[in-house]
């Protein structure tokens, strides 16, 4: 069995549909098993032709187990079984309450510049205001600093589009981006977020999708890697489960 002990505080940080920090629990008793499957994971995802992928990549996981000593989780762990990362939202679930937050944030490096790439599914869209997707964070108030690609449920996107988008101190860049897949049906993608001091880039299942150069929204203070859905803060709860199922995240 295995045993979690849990430390909280909270901070919060954004309502919008963006990334928010918020209560972080601290989680101990994993065994750790991060690099195990490597090979696996790159197999897979130079199969959907990840942009060079060739690069050695520093960070893998393939969740063959959830790796306390590298993920601290915010609200509540993703259920981990056999290489699947399945984060759940609950029907009936009050915002920022556990059971309606379910993200993960990576604890050993903060990041200035990489490539990060999540492959992951979605269930059916619900019409609450969901918030899932990958984000690069930090700040405070609205000086914060971000660069994810995601969407929240509840807005007028069709099921093909989501947001990309690139803030430094607070000045935001968001973009509408069409995949021209349907997200929410259950299969699975890959998703990859690249920059650096001058450049953002957004590739979807190995296709360059956007670039934002405008180097007055691209932070270069140290964030974090989260990854992760939440029921938006002033949301009704939902009806039905919500889940963003992760089978891998990759730092090169």
């Amino acid at each position: 069995m295995h045993v979690v002990q849990q430390v909280e505080s909270v901070t919060v940080f954004r309502a919008d549909g963006g990334h928010q920090l918020g209560r972080e629990t601290q989680v101990r008793g994993g065994i750790p098993n991060v690099f195990g499957g490597v090979a696996r994971v790159r197999a897979a995802l130079l199969a959907v032709g990840i942009p060079g992928n060739a690069a050695a990549a520093t960070f893998v996981d393939n969740f063959d187990s959830f790796n306390t000593a590298v993920w601290s989780c915010e609200y509540s762990c993703p259920t981990v079984d056999d290489g699947v990362a399945r984060f759940n939202l609950k029907p009936g679930a009050a915002p920022d309450t556990t059971g309606s937050w379910s993200k993960i944030r990576y604890k050993a490096k903060h990041f200035t510049s990489g490539k990060f790439t999540t492959r992951f599914a979605l269930s059916g869209r619900p019409k609450q205001a969901v918030w899932w997707g990958t984000a690069l964070w930090s700040g405070a108030g609205s000086q914060f600093n971000e660069i994810n690609f995601g969407y929240t449920t509840s807005q007028s996107f069709t099921n093909s589009q989501l947001r990309f988008e690139s803030a430094k101190a607070g000045k935001v860049t968001s973009l509408k981006v069409d995949t021209g897949v349907d997200i929410y049906d259950g299969r699975y993608h890959t998703a990859t977020l690249q920059y650096n001091s001058s450049s953002v880039s957004l590739y979807f299942d190995g296709k360059l999708l956007r670039t934002i150069t405008d180097t007055s929204v691209i932070p270069t203070a140290p964030m974090d890697l989260v990854v992760g859905p939440r029921l938006v803060t002033g949301s009704e709860p939902l009806t039905t489960t919500f889940t963003q199922t992760v089978t891998s995240v990759e730092v090169t």
